[in-house]
């Protein structure tokens, strides 16, 4: 009995906090403020952010995932940009407006000046919308009104598990486009040219053909 007495009164055995393998880095843990409950979370954080207080906007893992998504909205959009224009055409221009460009780094500079204006106010009224809906709101990160549960033109209905496997699959299409635009920004920087352009040539017979092993030219 008296032994029962005295693991009735000793300590309560602690639990240690399960440690998560990192699906991104294998070959680390990922941190505990990543505990696979967000969607899309697969332990990728090498430089910390997450855990630290002073480079957590918000004290919330909502700003990070509102910016990636926004992030990756906008690759996805700049990407399709990048190759429209080639595939599909341009619009039609005149002596004063070239739309020809296939550039895409070159096309802005043809864009007139109030295009550029009325651009940019474009854009900071939906800027202001998503500010005002997803950071200052109560609105889920990404959450803008649109699709289930707000403007819904297309009456969307899915299930919770349905709704939860789409919001996967928008984040692994942002985190590949934002991967996708930077590969066809830098190689246009670098080959001066738009990526189907590019990709065309690959395509076309060059102009000295010879047949292999034919080393020396003729008179030789």
């Amino acid at each position: 009995t008296m032994s029962m007495g005295r693991r009735s009164r000793a300590a309560p055995v602690r639990k240690t906090a399960s440690v998560r393998k990192s699906e991104a880095l294998p070959f680390t843990n990922a941190p505990p403020s990543l505990d696979g409950s967000l969607v899309g979370d697969v332990g990728f954080d090498p430089f910390g952010l997450s855990v630290n207080s002073d480079y957590l906007p918000f004290e919330s893992l909502k700003w990070y995932r509102e910016a990636e998504l926004q992030h990756g909205r906008v690759a996805q959009l700049a990407f399709v940009g990048f190759v429209w224009p080639s595939l599909f055409g341009t619009l039609p221009g005149d002596e004063a407006h070239n739309f020809g460009e296939l550039n895409p780094l070159a096309a802005i500079n043809t864009v007139p000046q109030w295009g550029l204006f009325q651009i940019a106010l474009f854009i900071g009224a939906l800027e202001g919308q998503r500010y005002l809906k997803c950071i200052a709101g109560d609105n889920e990160p990404g959450d803008v009104g649109l699709g289930q549960g707000g403007f819904n033109p297309f009456n969307f209905n899915y299930s919770e598990e349905e709704y939860r496997e789409k919001q996967l699959q928008e984040i692994k299409h942002c985190r590949l486009a934002m991967i996708g635009v930077l590969g066809a920004w830098w190689q246009n920087i670098y080959a001066g040219k738009g990526v189907i352009q590019q990709l065309n040539e690959a395509f076309v017979e060059p102009e000295f053909v010879q047949k292999a092993g034919y080393y020396f030219p003729d008179g030789i």
